[in-house]
């Protein structure tokens, strides 16, 4: 990032410049608003690139801790940066000043923007928002960096720091956002440039006008009716387009007296890099070109560099948003709706007039289907098929339930409490068409996080509480009533000549409309546009109301019910968990936990909310798609569900009959997943050939096989004549040694039979038993107390000797009901 190079008044600014970055941030940030207030526009201009590099870490400077401030720890140092960057504050004043000459311009290396975009200038096909900023060299090939103004590289540089990959990594530490700077420092920028109430801001009057060859004045007057004129004619499309190619004309500079352009440019700009940089990271749709993936752009018989193939794998795999950066997608979509919410009513007052609106409530009523709608889908459908299968899915789940709910953030001055009345505040008549004019992001995401939920575990207190907070979201009243009416006019036929246009809250009557109806629409033409817009190539629609979709709820169904048996059984007390005081009658039993596998305990409240959590899931989920609940088993397993889940554990998963054989369905992976069902299988052969578990010593079994082995090679006539002795020595025999093991039909080779078909029926000393990491901490526990009370070597031998004859004594004497006469030992 190399500024344009300045001559001139630099060594007083300079020497100034590195003596206030030597100091402390609270001091820096005092000794730079001095400078910035004292010095002239060039001078300033030479030292604003090291500036930012140095505010963000960028090029090896350490940065401010703009990820790491913390208002709690470090208030000092967190409110000198806040103060520095906020809005009003030095930095603002800073890149205004330098915005005053249009000629003042600062280079943004292309490999920092986002891949998409760097494909479609591979391919020569210019954004509108880069249309002013690409330096084309010779034969028409573009630089290798932007041409940006001062506001403009600011904003860059702050959003391209979240997406950093210095920064990216270690972007996962944000417990409270609300008390980090980088979140705070946004949340004044989205309530800046994009104010619910109020004007939005305009460049200040430098006093010099900000001229340009590239902003002549006529671009500016050929819209007599405003920059916005019949711009929301369309629901996606090319209408607003020219106001972003002129708004992209002007942004290199405009007289400073147009307020209404100011205005918009700033607002917009902001939005547009935010969101270039936040949600365009990952695309659905990738080009092609008939040249089997390789640009056909050549120069001089090279082609360029990058293949569009390379380009799709790494578009594929290469950026996977971090924790933190999906928290600041979440605040920027919340601040998205409260702002389009604020948008005044539109008065028609005369048939023959379109209302003109100033450009801030055009800008509420564009931001969503213009600026946010389609970058976000990609983002939230990448998050959706890449993000691991854990917990923190949630965050990507929030953001997704934040969107499709605006009617929860109609009024930011009253704070959304879940649960208490938001479930009554979709009102078709309002959210109608936002329903409509997003329900991809209703049912093709809705499709996506059913396939994950397949796949996860919902015994697993966190897992089943995202579940339930999609199913409460689609069990709102009347939502899932307007998705299937959605569905039910993206299946109609579309109508020739019919014209396509969006009506609504949203709508302006466009020019000749008829004032005493309302205006002509094709909803299914609208809905299959969408499908076109935001989707892939190939990409087929799935009906959320459909068969399928209602197959797959109904197996979800049983696996929930089958859930909640395992929570049942979590949330009975273990008897063999109770403390010694427990035992003795001096104390209560301990409160039940449970281990879900990943290294995480849950107590008894998670384990009680999750029971409450499944059963609502149950509910929400009938309701949306009218289905019955699975009664029948949830009754009769819930009575008594440690005897259910123990007789499921006999049973085998479920299958299904298929080409090869027996094949798992969804609901029989997730019984073997989760422990709760599983193949019958049993172990024919050698019980010294097991393979090595892992509560025992490989080294340990290994040596005491080939010592067992020996012994029984050497002893095996007097063993088995001992064993099969009716009096007092057979019956410590059979205590001591291991019974024979029934030879199984082989397969094998005559000589592998053979040779073991000579062992087999004869018993055995087995010392397998001593290779198990619980008998080697008794048998030290023993030897540390013959340590401690001075046992001597002999006897200790003569200790174990006696405890061993004991022991066979005691087994002898009970079960002595229980003695097998000789034949069927055999």
């Amino acid at each position: 990032m190399v500024a344009t190079s300045v001559s001139g008044g630099f060594s007083s600014i300079q020497t100034k410049f590195n003596a206030a970055l030597a100091q402390n941030i609270p001091q820096r940030c005092t000794e730079l608003a001095k400078i910035i207030d004292e010095h002239h526009t060039k001078d300033l201009h030479s030292i604003y690139t090291t500036l930012l590099e140095n505010i963000f870490g960028f090029n090896f400077y350490t940065g401010w801790g703009l990820k790491t401030l913390n208002r709690k720890s470090q208030p000092v140092e967190f409110n000198a940066v806040k103060a520095f960057l906020c809005p009003g504050g030095p930095m603002f004043r800073l890149f205004y000043k330098l915005q005053s000459d249009a000629f003042i311009r600062y280079e943004f290396p292309l490999s920092c923007l986002p891949i998409p975009t760097r494909l479609a200038l591979q391919e020569g096909a210019v954004p509108v928002f880069y249309s002013n900023k690409i330096q084309m060299l010779q034969h028409g090939r573009p630089a290798n960096s932007l041409s940006l103004n001062a506001f403009e590289f600011f904003f860059f540089q702050f959003a391209y720091f979240m997406v950093h990959p210095q920064n990216h990594k270690g972007m996962n530490n944000w417990i409270m956002p609300a008390d980090m700077l980088y979140p705070c420092l946004l949340e004044d920028y989205l309530n800046h440039f994009l104010p619910v109430e109020g004007e939005a801001p305009i460049l200040p009057n430098t006093g010099s006008p900000i001229g340009s060859p590239h902003s002549p004045a006529h671009v500016r007057q050929q819209s007599p009716s405003g920059p916005y004129h019949h711009s929301l004619s369309s629901p996606y499309g090319s209408p607003h387009a020219n106001v972003l190619i002129r708004r992209a004309l002007v942004s290199q500079g405009v007289a400073a007296g147009d307020t209404g352009v100011h205005e918009c440019w700033l607002s917009e700009s902001f939005l547009q890099i935010v969101t270039e940089f936040w949600l365009n990271q990952n695309a659905l749709r990738i080009p092609t070109t008939q040249s089997e993936g390789k640009s056909a752009t050549t120069q001089g018989g090279n082609s360029l560099d990058v293949t569009y193939r390379d380009l799709a794998q790494q578009l594929k795999d290469s950026f996977m948003p971090s924790k933190d950066h999906v928290r600041i997608v979440r605040m920027l979509v919340k601040h998205v709706h409260y702002f389009a919410n604020s948008a005044k009513e539109v008065s028609v007052t005369s048939p023959y007039h379109s209302p003109s609106l100033p450009p801030i409530e055009e800008l509420k009523r564009a931001i969503i289907p213009q600026f946010v709608q389609k970058k976000l889908y990609a983002f939230l459908r990448h998050g959706f098929d890449h993000w691991p299968l854990d917990h923190t899915f949630r965050l990507m789940l929030e953001t997704w339930l934040s969107y499709v709910q605006p009617w929860r953030y109609s009024d930011p001055n009253k704070p959304n409490i879940p649960g208490r009345d938001s479930r009554d505040r979709m009102n078709p008549e309002k959210w109608a068409q936002f329903v409509a004019d997003n329900l991809l992001f209703y049912t093709s995401l809705f499709h996506v996080f059913l396939t994950r939920v397949f796949r996860l575990d919902l015994s697993s207190p966190r897992n089943a509480y995202m579940l339930f907070r999609v199913a409460k979201v689609y069990g709102q009243p009347n939502l899932a009533q307007v998705i299937e009416d959605c569905e039910h006019d993206l299946c109609e036929p579309v109508t020739r000549m019919t014209p396509v246009r969006r009506h609504g809250r949203d709508g302006l009557y466009g020019e000749g409309a008829s004032f005493l109806s309302p205006p002509a629409t094709n909803t299914a033409a609208i809905l299959r546009m969408q499908c076109l817009e935001l989707e892939s190539s190939g990409f087929e629609y799935k009906l959320m109301f459909g068969e399928e979709t209602r197959g797959s709820i109904v197996q979800l169904l049983q696996i929930l019910s089958q859930a909640r048996r395992t929570a049942q059984t979590f949330s009975q007390p273990d008897d063999t968990g109770t403390s010694l005081l427990a035992w003795m009658g001096l104390g209560g039993a301990t409160e039940p936990t449970a281990n879900m596998g990943d290294g995480e305990e849950f107590g008894g409240a998670d384990l009680r909310k999750l029971d409450v959590h499944l059963e609502q899931s149950i509910h929400f989920l009938c309701m949306v798609f009218r289905l019955d609940p699975p009664a029948t088993q949830t009754e009769a397993h819930l009575t008594s569900p440690g005897r259910s889940l123990e007789a499921d554990r006999t049973l085998p998963p479920d299958c299904t009959e298929g080409e090869a054989g027996q094949m798992l369905t969804p609901r029989g992976r997730y019984q073997m997943m989760n422990g709760l069902r599983r193949f019958d299988i049993g172990y024919h052969g050698d019980p010294e050939l097991q393979p090595i578990r892992s509560f025992e010593n490989p080294t340990l079994v290994r040596a005491l096989y080939k010592v067992s082995t020996i012994m029984n090679q050497r002893f095996s006539d007097y063993l088995q004549a001992m064993y099969h002795r009716d009096d007092i020595i057979g019956r410590l025999a059979y205590q001591y040694l291991s019974p024979p093991y029934p030879s199984p039909p082989s397969r094998l080779s005559p000589v592998q039979a053979e040779r073991r078909s000579l062992y087999s029926g004869r018993p055995r000393i087995s010392l397998r038993f001593l290779a198990s990491y619980q008998n080697l901490g008794y048998l030290l526990a023993f030897l540390l107390l013959a340590y401690v009370f001075s046992v001597g070597p002999m006897k200790l031998v003569l200790f174990f000797l006696l405890g061993l004859v004991a022991y066979g004594v005691v087994m002898v004497v009970v079960s002595y009901d229980r003695w097998k006469p000789l034949k069927y030992r055999q």
